[in-house]
């Protein structure tokens, strides 16, 4: 590097612009960070939506599948008929429809006299969302719905008690309403696709959404901030430089 450049850029290891520089590099690690993990969601979103598309459009299921293994069926159709256990009906709350607030009612479906598969009847408006006020199906039905992987709690959220009998659940886990009813049932639960007769007030739940979602525009967001901070520092560090240069140099000479 030439002993005029050299001069030109020695403030870069003053500590100020030290620590500007280490700020920048944060910044535009975050700036790569955040795109990565925007286009991996992007990614993963995608094959998700292929999963669905595939899944319903498969062979549909029979209540004995459902006991077998729950590998590779989720989104799958099942026709299921059997009688509804009302007794064992639970509500898993904070559930929304349509950005409404309220619940889904999840009641076994008895297939035989020992086994029966959880089925989410619908969702419910808040003001019905009142165990004491429940009045959940109780005929025998014929009926077509949509499997569905039983919920776990993640690293954060609500928890649920581990004993006793729960009227409502933060989530649809069916190995915890497995223990306070007298049919075993199966590892997985359906969602209802149509209205039932005799629970009106219960809307469906909403179908698996198949759309890619923001996530390729904000990893295209990202990696634009990324792109202005690393074209755009240099050019700040140039104009310091010349800025520099300019009155270490002074006034010309008469």
């Amino acid at each position: 590097m030439p002993a005029s450049v050299h001069l030109m850029y020695g403030f870069v290891r003053e500590p100020k612009w030290m620590a500007a520089h280490l700020l920048t590099l944060l910044l535009l690690t975050a700036f790569v960070t955040a795109g990565v993990w925007q286009f991996g969601r992007h990614q993963a979103r995608g094959e998700r939506n292929e999963t669905v598309v595939e899944r319903s459009n498969a062979p549909v299921l029979e209540a004995a599948d459902l006991f077998e293994s729950s590998d590779g069926i989720e989104f799958q159709m099942v026709q299921l008929e059997g009688t509804w256990s009302p007794d064992d009906a639970v509500l898993i709350r904070n559930r929304s429809h349509r950005e409404m607030a309220g619940c889904h009612l999840a009641v076994p479906l008895a297939i035989s006299d020992a086994r029966a598969i959880l089925v989410v009847v619908g969702w419910l408006h808040q003001s019905s969302c009142d165990p004491n006020q429940l009045e959940p199906p109780s005929e025998t039905v014929s009926l077509t719905g949509r499997v569905r992987l039983s919920q776990k709690r993640g690293a954060i959220g609500a928890r649920d008690s581990l004993s006793g009998v729960l009227t409502s659940l933060a989530r649809t886990d069916v190995a915890r309403i497995d223990q306070q009813v007298s049919f075993m049932l199966a590892p997985v639960y359906v969602e209802l696709m149509t209205s039932n007769p005799s629970a009106s007030n219960a809307i469906p739940v909403d179908p698996p959404p198949t759309h890619l979602g923001p996530h390729l525009a904000y990893a295209v967001q990202w990696f634009l901030f990324f792109a202005v901070g690393a074209v755009g520092y240099p050019l700040v560090l140039r104009r310091q430089a010349r800025k520099g240069d300019a009155e270490n140099l002074g006034p010309a000479d008469d």
